[in-house]
């Protein structure tokens, strides 16, 4: 699985170079999305991406929406999504479950999108999700569209339009690369199709691009900086102790190995990866987490915070809610709690007010979400080591689930 991570950044920049375009004006192009449909399509001659784009009427009105199915860290990547699309592209998103997906009675127009997520394209509930669709009434005039890791798989092959994610081959059960890979697919996409839609600004499309050829390299920063003492001899685990101070993450996970329960927390485009955290809290780490818009964490969350619950906060300076964000950390604080806070290096806010301080490269806001699921993985990973579980096979999971 540390080898799984420590891919991120080359198969990040892999992608990223295919994609993006920066000979003169600089603009994204997803080949698939770019392509005519056939004439037997029901939307002959048109590209994935001008039907996507229609769902958004010149005119301003909403007839047509986006549809995202997934499960589990799809599902999440999913949510990223949602806000993405609908932030840079104006375009309405909807996401659901694809295990209640797929006994809905579906609702859905002529003209829609409907995007389905799996790593392997074999998702049980995500395949049949997409089949339900096909046999549902309007069926033949959705556009579908799916984003693997495989392309020659079911979901690959089922859907009109195949988007890979081309994060190669991950041994370790839990997604780790390819759920970052999924979300940057989701980035590009975001930006394509703001593009299209004529809802990103020049100078806001060309500060993107700029920070999206620098994220590879920002990621292995901090990788770098975190977990480069778990790689002495090119991916072993260190045969001897690690000292303190050697490695934060391992330090923090050290300190909070045997707690009980995680709450993760984050706002807008880093709530995503605030569920994200906890769920590989509980596949790696075997440890009860829930994730949390920040703020919904006075309904009822609160009420469990104490000196024993550690709490993760995803507190970047470049989030709009940041100083709401920062008054969540100190009404933890005010109760006890441990505040895990993650944010740029240059940011000293937090120092007084948070018990550890995760620090990660500046970048765009809309960046800063594949930034920060980095440290979340790699404390889960290690809070998994340190119980002594099997982290590349954790218990009851499966890399497809089928059954």
């Amino acid at each position: 699985m540390l080898d799984d991570i420590w891919e991120t950044p080359k198969m990040m920049k892999h992608v990223i170079d295919e994609t993006v375009q920066v000979n003169g004006d600089a603009h994204v192009n997803i080949p698939s999305l770019n392509k005519a449909l056939p004439s037997t399509h029901n939307f002959a001659g048109k590209t994935g991406l001008e039907v996507m784009a229609a769902c958004r009427p010149l005119n301003g009105s909403f007839h047509n929406k986006i549809t995202i199915v997934g499960c589990g860290s799809s599902y999440n990547a999913a949510i990223l999504a949602e806000y993405l699309i609908e932030q840079i592209a104006r375009v309405p998103v909807e996401v659901a479950y694809a295990s209640e997906y797929r006994y809905r009675s579906l609702l859905h127009r002529e003209g829609d999108v409907v995007v389905t997520i799996s790593s392997s394209g074999e998702t049980l509930d995500t395949v049949e999700s997409l089949k339900a669709l096909k046999r549902s009434r309007v069926g033949s005039k959705v556009l579908t569209v799916a984003i693997v890791n495989e392309v020659d798989s079911s979901l690959g092959r089922l859907s009109d339009i195949c988007i890979p994610t081309q994060a190669g081959s991950e041994v370790g059960i839990a997604s780790t690369k390819v759920f970052t890979l999924t979300a940057l697919s989701f980035i590009l996409l975001a930006i394509s199709l703001g593009e299209k839609c004529g809802t990103l600004a020049q100078a806001e499309k060309d500060k993107l691009l700029t920070n999206l050829q620098e994220l590879p390299e920002l990621v292995q920063m901090v990788l770098d900086k975190e977990a480069l003492a778990l790689r002495p001899r090119g991916g072993e685990l260190p045969g001897r102790s690690l000292k303190i101070g050697e490695c934060k993450l391992w330090d923090i996970g050290c300190q909070n190995v045997l707690a009980g329960n995680f709450i993760f927390l984050g706002r807008g485009l880093n709530f995503p990866i605030a569920l994200e955290g906890a769920m590989k809290c509980k596949e790696l780490a075997y440890i009860h987490a829930e994730g949390y818009p920040a703020a919904e964490m006075k309904h009822g969350p609160i009420a469990l915070i104490d000196q024993f619950m550690p709490v993760v906060v995803i507190c970047p300076r470049s989030d709009p809610c940041y100083e709401k964000i920062k008054a969540n950390i100190e009404e933890v604080v005010t109760r006890s709690g441990s505040v895990i806070g993650i944010t740029e290096d240059t940011n000293l806010d937090l120092e007084e007010i948070c018990e550890h301080v995760i620090k990660v490269p500046c970048t765009h806001e809309y960046l800063m979400p594949v930034i920060a699921a980095i440290p979340m993985q790699l404390l889960a990973y290690m809070m998994g080591v340190l119980r002594g579980n099997e982290v590349d096979n954790p218990r009851g999971l499966e890399k497809t689930v089928t059954m």
